[in-house]
Protein backbone atom coordinates (compact mmCIF):
# COMPACT_ATOMS: atom_id res chain seq x y z
CA UNK A 1 0.00 0.00 0.00
CA UNK A 2 1.64 3.77 -1.07
CA UNK A 3 2.14 5.65 1.89
CA UNK A 4 0.40 8.65 2.18
CA UNK A 5 1.69 11.53 1.31
CA UNK A 6 1.10 14.27 4.31
CA UNK A 7 -0.01 17.94 3.48
CA UNK A 8 2.19 21.02 4.52
CA UNK A 9 0.62 22.83 7.18
CA UNK A 10 -0.69 26.22 6.15
CA UNK A 11 2.37 28.13 7.96
CA UNK A 12 4.52 25.89 5.85
CA UNK A 13 2.97 26.50 2.75
CA UNK A 14 3.07 29.90 3.31
CA UNK A 15 6.29 30.32 2.97
CA UNK A 16 6.71 28.08 0.68
CA UNK A 17 4.58 30.00 -1.86
CA UNK A 18 5.72 33.66 -0.67
CA UNK A 19 9.24 32.47 -2.96
CA UNK A 20 9.33 34.92 -5.62
CA UNK A 21 12.69 36.10 -7.79
CA UNK A 22 13.09 38.75 -6.15
CA UNK A 23 13.49 37.54 -2.21
CA UNK A 24 13.91 33.79 -2.34
CA UNK A 25 12.36 32.01 0.90
CA UNK A 26 15.26 29.69 1.55
CA UNK A 27 17.52 30.77 5.05
CA UNK A 28 21.40 30.64 4.47
CA UNK A 29 23.63 29.73 6.85
CA UNK A 30 27.59 30.05 7.35
CA UNK A 31 29.71 27.65 9.74
CA UNK A 32 33.14 28.48 10.26
CA UNK A 33 35.39 26.00 11.75
CA UNK A 34 39.06 26.77 12.54
CA UNK A 35 40.64 23.22 10.65
CA UNK A 36 39.66 21.51 7.62
CA UNK A 37 36.86 19.30 7.26
CA UNK A 38 37.33 16.85 4.10
CA UNK A 39 34.53 16.51 2.11
CA UNK A 40 33.78 12.53 3.04
CA UNK A 41 33.51 13.54 6.84
CA UNK A 42 30.95 16.05 6.21
CA UNK A 43 29.08 13.86 3.57
CA UNK A 44 29.06 11.12 6.46
CA UNK A 45 27.82 13.55 8.69
CA UNK A 46 25.03 14.77 6.63
CA UNK A 47 24.34 10.99 5.99
CA UNK A 48 24.09 9.92 9.24
CA UNK A 49 22.95 13.43 11.40
CA UNK A 50 20.67 15.15 8.63
CA UNK A 51 18.91 12.66 6.67
CA UNK A 52 17.42 10.87 9.56
CA UNK A 53 14.98 13.88 9.38
CA UNK A 54 12.45 12.93 7.43
CA UNK A 55 11.66 16.39 5.96
CA UNK A 56 15.63 16.20 4.41
CA UNK A 57 14.43 13.63 2.32
CA UNK A 58 11.51 15.04 1.24
CA UNK A 59 10.64 17.14 -1.83
CA UNK A 60 7.44 19.19 -2.81
CA UNK A 61 4.16 17.72 -4.80
CA UNK A 62 2.07 20.84 -6.35
CA UNK A 63 -1.70 20.17 -6.16
CA UNK A 64 -3.17 18.87 -9.92
CA UNK A 65 -3.77 21.99 -11.70
CA UNK A 66 -2.51 24.33 -9.08
CA UNK A 67 -5.41 23.94 -7.21
CA UNK A 68 -4.91 22.34 -3.60
CA UNK A 69 -2.67 21.92 -0.92
CA UNK A 70 0.85 21.04 -1.31
CA UNK A 71 2.12 17.62 -0.13
CA UNK A 72 5.42 16.30 1.02
CA UNK A 73 6.74 13.58 -1.12
CA UNK A 74 9.66 11.32 0.00
CA UNK A 75 12.52 11.00 -2.97
CA UNK A 76 16.00 9.39 -3.36
CA UNK A 77 18.44 11.52 -2.29
CA UNK A 78 21.75 11.65 -4.25
CA UNK A 79 24.05 13.48 -1.52
CA UNK A 80 26.57 14.72 -4.25
CA UNK A 81 23.96 17.29 -5.65
CA UNK A 82 23.08 18.72 -1.90
CA UNK A 83 26.88 18.60 -0.74
CA UNK A 84 28.91 20.62 -3.13
CA UNK A 85 32.62 21.01 -2.87
CA UNK A 86 33.59 24.44 -3.66
CA UNK A 87 37.39 26.40 -4.36
CA UNK A 88 38.74 23.28 -4.08
CA UNK A 89 42.65 23.40 -4.01
CA UNK A 90 42.47 27.40 -3.40
CA UNK A 91 42.80 29.41 -0.47
CA UNK A 92 40.01 32.31 -0.07
CA UNK A 93 39.48 34.78 2.41
CA UNK A 94 36.95 36.29 3.97
CA UNK A 95 36.31 38.55 1.34
CA UNK A 96 35.32 36.01 -0.85
CA UNK A 97 33.52 33.91 0.98
CA UNK A 98 31.03 37.39 1.63
CA UNK A 99 30.63 37.18 -2.24
CA UNK A 100 30.26 33.39 -3.30
CA UNK A 101 27.51 33.77 -0.12
CA UNK A 102 26.23 36.85 -2.13
CA UNK A 103 25.70 34.67 -4.96
CA UNK A 104 23.87 31.87 -3.93
CA UNK A 105 21.83 33.92 -1.54
CA UNK A 106 20.48 35.19 -5.18
CA UNK A 107 20.25 31.33 -6.08
CA UNK A 108 17.08 29.43 -6.33
CA UNK A 109 17.00 26.01 -5.16
CA UNK A 110 16.07 23.18 -7.55
CA UNK A 111 12.32 22.37 -6.53
CA UNK A 112 12.33 19.19 -8.35
CA UNK A 113 14.80 17.88 -5.63
CA UNK A 114 14.41 18.25 -1.67
CA UNK A 115 14.73 21.94 -0.52
CA UNK A 116 18.24 21.93 0.77
CA UNK A 117 22.09 22.70 -0.21
CA UNK A 118 25.01 22.67 1.22
CA UNK A 119 28.24 24.18 0.34
CA UNK A 120 32.23 22.69 1.57
CA UNK A 121 34.43 25.63 0.75
CA UNK A 122 37.90 23.70 1.89
CA UNK A 123 40.00 26.47 2.76
CA UNK A 124 39.22 29.71 3.96
CA UNK A 125 41.70 31.19 5.95
CA UNK A 126 42.90 28.04 6.86
CA UNK A 127 40.03 26.21 8.00
CA UNK A 128 36.60 24.91 5.74
CA UNK A 129 33.70 26.45 6.11
CA UNK A 130 30.13 24.65 5.13
CA UNK A 131 27.67 27.24 3.56
CA UNK A 132 23.96 26.11 3.86
CA UNK A 133 20.55 26.86 2.08
CA UNK A 134 17.49 25.31 3.41
CA UNK A 135 13.63 26.50 2.37
CA UNK A 136 11.99 27.99 4.79
CA UNK A 137 9.28 25.71 4.36
CA UNK A 138 11.16 23.00 5.87
CA UNK A 139 11.21 24.49 8.89
CA UNK A 140 11.76 27.76 11.03
CA UNK A 141 15.13 29.03 12.75
CA UNK A 142 14.60 27.50 15.92
CA UNK A 143 13.68 24.26 14.76
CA UNK A 144 16.89 24.30 12.23
CA UNK A 145 19.00 25.52 14.94
CA UNK A 146 18.10 21.97 16.77
CA UNK A 147 18.68 19.91 14.22
CA UNK A 148 22.49 22.14 13.55
CA UNK A 149 23.17 21.15 17.17
CA UNK A 150 21.96 17.69 17.10
CA UNK A 151 24.68 17.35 14.27
CA UNK A 152 27.28 19.05 16.39
CA UNK A 153 29.70 17.68 19.97
CA UNK A 154 30.54 19.39 22.83
CA UNK A 155 33.89 20.07 23.07
CA UNK A 156 34.09 21.31 26.78
CA UNK A 157 34.27 19.22 29.74
CA UNK A 158 31.76 20.75 31.28
CA UNK A 159 28.27 19.59 29.56
CA UNK A 160 26.02 21.07 31.00
CA UNK A 161 27.03 24.79 29.55
CA UNK A 162 26.45 23.18 26.21
CA UNK A 163 23.25 21.80 26.99
CA UNK A 164 22.29 25.30 28.49
CA UNK A 165 23.55 26.70 25.57
CA UNK A 166 21.61 24.37 23.34
CA UNK A 167 18.45 24.61 25.45
CA UNK A 168 18.84 28.60 24.87
CA UNK A 169 19.12 28.14 21.26
CA UNK A 170 16.44 26.37 21.31
CA UNK A 171 14.39 29.13 23.04
CA UNK A 172 15.19 31.89 20.13
CA UNK A 173 12.45 35.09 20.34
CA UNK A 174 10.23 33.43 22.85
CA UNK A 175 7.89 36.28 24.62
CA UNK A 176 10.02 36.52 27.68
CA UNK A 177 8.08 36.62 30.79
CA UNK A 178 4.77 35.70 29.28
CA UNK A 179 4.38 32.33 29.91
CA UNK A 180 3.38 29.34 27.80
CA UNK A 181 2.55 30.33 24.54
CA UNK A 182 -1.19 27.73 24.18
CA UNK A 183 -2.13 29.21 27.17
CA UNK A 184 -1.47 32.65 26.03
CA UNK A 185 -3.06 32.20 22.57
CA UNK A 186 -6.34 30.81 24.61
CA UNK A 187 -6.30 34.02 27.16
CA UNK A 188 -5.93 36.50 23.69
CA UNK A 189 -8.97 34.64 22.11
CA UNK A 190 -10.85 34.82 25.35
CA UNK A 191 -10.27 38.95 25.59
CA UNK A 192 -10.69 39.62 22.42
CA UNK A 193 -7.46 40.98 22.32
CA UNK A 194 -6.89 39.72 19.19
CA UNK A 195 -9.73 41.43 17.18
CA UNK A 196 -8.21 45.20 18.42
CA UNK A 197 -4.33 44.18 17.42
CA UNK A 198 -5.68 43.07 14.19
CA UNK A 199 -7.22 46.42 13.69
CA UNK A 200 -4.39 48.20 14.70
CA UNK A 201 -2.17 46.16 11.97
CA UNK A 202 -4.39 47.12 9.38
CA UNK A 203 -4.33 50.52 10.25
CA UNK A 204 -1.01 50.73 10.19
CA UNK A 205 0.60 53.48 7.86
CA UNK A 206 3.26 52.15 5.65
CA UNK A 207 7.13 52.51 6.55
CA UNK A 208 8.47 56.02 5.42
CA UNK A 209 10.43 56.51 2.54
CA UNK A 210 14.11 55.77 2.84
CA UNK A 211 17.41 55.01 0.86
CA UNK A 212 16.41 51.03 2.21
CA UNK A 213 13.16 50.90 0.59
CA UNK A 214 12.34 50.55 -2.99
CA UNK A 215 12.05 47.98 -6.07
CA UNK A 216 14.26 45.15 -5.55
CA UNK A 217 16.16 43.06 -7.65
CA UNK A 218 17.28 39.60 -7.75
CA UNK A 219 20.91 40.27 -6.38
CA UNK A 220 22.01 40.00 -3.15
CA UNK A 221 24.84 41.31 -0.65
CA UNK A 222 25.91 39.76 2.64
CA UNK A 223 28.52 41.11 4.86
CA UNK A 224 29.02 40.22 8.42
CA UNK A 225 31.17 41.61 11.44
CA UNK A 226 34.06 40.36 12.99
CA UNK A 227 33.51 38.85 16.35
CA UNK A 228 32.54 41.11 19.36
CA UNK A 229 33.07 39.82 22.99
CA UNK A 230 29.59 39.49 24.53
CA UNK A 231 30.61 40.44 27.99
CA UNK A 232 31.55 43.63 26.53
CA UNK A 233 27.88 43.93 25.43
CA UNK A 234 26.58 42.58 28.72
CA UNK A 235 28.89 45.29 30.91
CA UNK A 236 27.18 48.40 28.65
CA UNK A 237 23.26 47.03 28.67
CA UNK A 238 24.43 46.97 32.66
CA UNK A 239 25.99 50.35 32.77
CA UNK A 240 23.69 52.10 30.86
CA UNK A 241 20.06 50.09 31.62
CA UNK A 242 19.29 47.61 28.83
CA UNK A 243 19.50 43.99 27.97
CA UNK A 244 22.20 42.61 25.20
CA UNK A 245 19.80 42.92 22.48
CA UNK A 246 18.73 46.60 23.31
CA UNK A 247 22.15 47.33 23.11
CA UNK A 248 22.85 45.60 19.63
CA UNK A 249 19.80 46.85 18.40
CA UNK A 250 20.35 50.40 19.48
CA UNK A 251 23.74 49.69 17.67
CA UNK A 252 22.11 48.64 14.57
CA UNK A 253 19.25 51.86 14.49
CA UNK A 254 22.77 54.04 15.00
CA UNK A 255 24.14 52.43 12.10
CA UNK A 256 21.08 53.05 9.95
CA UNK A 257 21.15 56.68 10.85
CA UNK A 258 24.61 56.76 10.03
CA UNK A 259 24.23 54.96 6.73
CA UNK A 260 21.51 57.82 5.53
CA UNK A 261 23.28 60.51 6.51
CA UNK A 262 25.87 59.87 4.41
CA UNK A 263 23.65 59.26 1.20
CA UNK A 264 22.26 62.77 2.16
CA UNK A 265 18.48 61.70 4.11
CA UNK A 266 17.73 63.19 7.14
CA UNK A 267 16.89 60.59 9.29
CA UNK A 268 16.09 63.13 12.49
CA UNK A 269 12.46 62.42 13.33
CA UNK A 270 12.34 58.93 11.17
CA UNK A 271 11.10 55.65 12.70
CA UNK A 272 11.92 52.79 10.50
CA UNK A 273 10.14 49.59 11.17
CA UNK A 274 11.80 46.13 11.91
CA UNK A 275 10.19 43.00 11.47
CA UNK A 276 11.10 40.68 14.15
CA UNK A 277 10.18 36.63 14.39
CA UNK A 278 8.88 35.58 17.99
CA UNK A 279 8.91 31.74 18.74
CA UNK A 280 5.38 30.83 20.01
CA UNK A 281 6.49 26.75 20.14
CA UNK A 282 5.69 25.20 23.84
CA UNK A 283 9.43 24.16 25.47
CA UNK A 284 9.39 20.61 24.63
CA UNK A 285 8.14 21.32 21.03
CA UNK A 286 11.05 19.83 18.38
CA UNK A 287 9.33 19.12 15.42
CA UNK A 288 10.36 20.34 12.14
CA UNK A 289 7.84 23.06 11.07
CA UNK A 290 7.55 26.75 11.48
CA UNK A 291 5.42 27.92 14.46
CA UNK A 292 6.44 31.43 15.66
CA UNK A 293 4.51 35.31 14.57
CA UNK A 294 6.24 38.15 13.84
CA UNK A 295 6.06 41.76 15.29
CA UNK A 296 7.03 45.32 14.37
CA UNK A 297 9.97 46.79 15.93
CA UNK A 298 9.76 50.91 15.45
CA UNK A 299 13.82 51.31 15.13
CA UNK A 300 14.38 55.09 16.70
CA UNK A 301 16.95 56.22 13.72
CA UNK A 302 15.54 59.89 14.11
CA UNK A 303 17.14 60.10 17.38
CA UNK A 304 20.45 61.80 17.73
CA UNK A 305 21.51 61.08 21.43
CA UNK A 306 22.89 57.80 21.90
CA UNK A 307 21.64 57.32 25.51
CA UNK A 308 18.10 58.46 24.66
CA UNK A 309 18.39 56.04 21.49
CA UNK A 310 18.79 53.28 23.79
CA UNK A 311 16.22 53.88 26.73
CA UNK A 312 13.12 54.68 23.54
CA UNK A 313 14.26 51.25 21.90
CA UNK A 314 14.32 49.78 24.89
CA UNK A 315 11.16 51.26 26.39
CA UNK A 316 9.39 49.95 22.86
CA UNK A 317 11.41 46.17 23.42
CA UNK A 318 9.32 45.80 26.48
CA UNK A 319 5.79 47.29 25.35
CA UNK A 320 6.58 44.09 22.58
CA UNK A 321 7.09 41.61 25.29
CA UNK A 322 3.45 42.07 26.91
CA UNK A 323 1.56 42.41 23.43
CA UNK A 324 -0.31 39.64 21.12
CA UNK A 325 1.01 40.67 18.04
CA UNK A 326 3.17 37.63 17.42
CA UNK A 327 -0.15 35.26 17.58
CA UNK A 328 -2.15 37.47 15.77
CA UNK A 329 0.37 37.16 12.91
CA UNK A 330 1.27 34.11 13.10
CA UNK A 331 -2.69 33.14 12.61
CA UNK A 332 -2.31 35.44 9.57
CA UNK A 333 0.27 33.45 8.25
CA UNK A 334 -1.70 30.53 8.41
CA UNK A 335 -4.16 32.28 6.67
CA UNK A 336 -2.10 33.20 3.81
CA UNK A 337 -1.07 29.64 3.57
CA UNK A 338 -4.26 28.42 2.97
CA UNK A 339 -6.02 31.52 0.63
CA UNK A 340 -5.92 31.78 -2.97
CA UNK A 341 -3.08 33.56 -4.86
CA UNK A 342 -5.15 36.75 -4.64
CA UNK A 343 -5.73 37.20 -1.13
CA UNK A 344 -2.11 35.43 -0.33
CA UNK A 345 -0.45 38.13 -2.17
CA UNK A 346 -2.26 40.67 -0.33
CA UNK A 347 -1.06 39.62 2.90
CA UNK A 348 2.76 39.34 1.83
CA UNK A 349 2.32 43.07 0.74
CA UNK A 350 0.71 43.77 4.06
CA UNK A 351 3.91 42.63 6.02
CA UNK A 352 6.28 44.09 3.42
CA UNK A 353 5.13 47.89 3.31
CA UNK A 354 5.05 48.49 6.85
CA UNK A 355 8.06 47.61 7.60
CA UNK A 356 11.93 48.33 6.11
CA UNK A 357 14.09 45.43 7.51
CA UNK A 358 13.93 42.06 8.75
CA UNK A 359 15.85 41.42 12.00
CA UNK A 360 16.71 38.48 13.90
CA UNK A 361 18.75 37.72 17.66
CA UNK A 362 19.72 34.17 18.22
CA UNK A 363 21.23 33.63 21.56
CA UNK A 364 23.16 30.38 20.18
CA UNK A 365 25.12 27.71 22.22
CA UNK A 366 27.31 29.33 25.23
CA UNK A 367 30.02 26.44 25.03
CA UNK A 368 32.31 25.20 22.10
CA UNK A 369 31.28 22.90 19.77
CA UNK A 370 32.85 20.65 17.45
CA UNK A 371 31.42 19.70 13.78
CA UNK A 372 32.67 16.41 12.54
CA UNK A 373 35.67 16.20 14.66
CA UNK A 374 36.70 20.14 13.78
CA UNK A 375 35.73 22.85 16.35
CA UNK A 376 32.95 25.48 15.25
CA UNK A 377 34.67 28.70 15.07
CA UNK A 378 31.77 31.37 14.27
CA UNK A 379 28.36 30.89 12.73
CA UNK A 380 26.17 33.63 10.69
CA UNK A 381 23.10 32.82 9.09
CA UNK A 382 20.07 34.97 7.26
CA UNK A 383 16.19 34.71 7.53
CA UNK A 384 14.84 35.55 4.06
CA UNK A 385 12.59 39.05 3.47
CA UNK A 386 9.54 38.50 1.79
CA UNK A 387 7.34 40.75 -0.10
CA UNK A 388 8.91 43.87 -1.24
CA UNK A 389 11.75 44.15 1.94
CA UNK A 390 15.50 44.40 1.14
CA UNK A 391 17.13 44.15 4.41
CA UNK A 392 17.94 41.53 6.81
CA UNK A 393 19.93 42.17 9.97
CA UNK A 394 21.08 39.13 12.00
CA UNK A 395 22.44 38.58 15.34
CA UNK A 396 23.82 35.38 16.40
CA UNK A 397 26.03 34.52 19.50
CA UNK A 398 28.23 31.34 19.83
CA UNK A 399 30.92 30.90 22.36
CA UNK A 400 30.48 34.10 24.31
CA UNK A 401 31.50 36.14 21.14
CA UNK A 402 28.61 37.69 19.03
CA UNK A 403 28.09 38.94 15.63
CA UNK A 404 25.94 40.89 13.08
CA UNK A 405 25.16 39.99 9.76
CA UNK A 406 23.39 42.16 6.83
CA UNK A 407 22.01 40.96 3.73
CA UNK A 408 20.71 43.67 1.15
CA UNK A 409 19.07 44.24 -1.83
CA UNK A 410 21.76 45.16 -4.48
CA UNK A 411 19.76 47.22 -6.68
CA UNK A 412 19.15 49.55 -3.15
CA UNK A 413 22.29 48.69 -0.61
CA UNK A 414 25.00 47.73 -3.10
CA UNK A 415 27.84 48.08 0.03
CA UNK A 416 26.43 46.83 3.07
CA UNK A 417 29.40 46.70 4.61
CA UNK A 418 29.56 50.40 5.08
CA UNK A 419 26.48 49.41 7.70
CA UNK A 420 28.26 47.15 9.69
CA UNK A 421 31.31 49.87 9.59
CA UNK A 422 28.51 51.73 11.24
CA UNK A 423 27.41 48.79 13.76
CA UNK A 424 30.85 48.91 15.42
CA UNK A 425 31.19 52.92 15.67
CA UNK A 426 27.70 53.14 17.23
CA UNK A 427 28.71 49.99 19.58
CA UNK A 428 31.75 51.59 20.85
CA UNK A 429 29.90 55.02 20.65
CA UNK A 430 27.59 53.04 23.86
CA UNK A 431 31.12 51.58 24.87
CA UNK A 432 32.50 55.19 25.68
CA UNK A 433 29.39 56.49 27.15
CA UNK A 434 29.02 52.98 29.72
CA UNK A 435 32.52 53.92 31.18
CA UNK A 436 32.05 57.84 31.35
CA UNK A 437 28.74 56.54 33.59
CA UNK A 438 31.14 55.33 35.84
Amino acid sequence: MAKERPFLTAADSAWLQMETPTNLMTITGVMALKGRLSYDAASRLLEEKLLIHERFRMGIAAPPGGVGRYRWVEQDISLDEHLVAVGTGESWNKHRLEDFVSREMGTPLDFEKPLWKFFLVENVDGGSVLVSRIHHCIGDGVALMKVLLGMADPMDTDATMTTVGVRKAAEIGTSEGMGKPGKIMAAIRASGAATTTLGRLVAMKSDPASVFKGELGTEKVAVWSEDIPLDDVKEIGKRLGGTVNDVLLTAVAGALRSYMQERKQDPDGLDLRAVVPVNLREPDDTKLCNRFGLVYLQLPVGIKGRLERLRELKRRMDAIKRSPEPFVVYGLLKTAGMANPGLQSKIVKFFSKNATAVMTNVPGPRSRLAFGGVEIDNLMFWVPQSGGLGMGVSILSYNNQVRVGVATDKKLVDDPETIVQGFHAALAALREEALASG
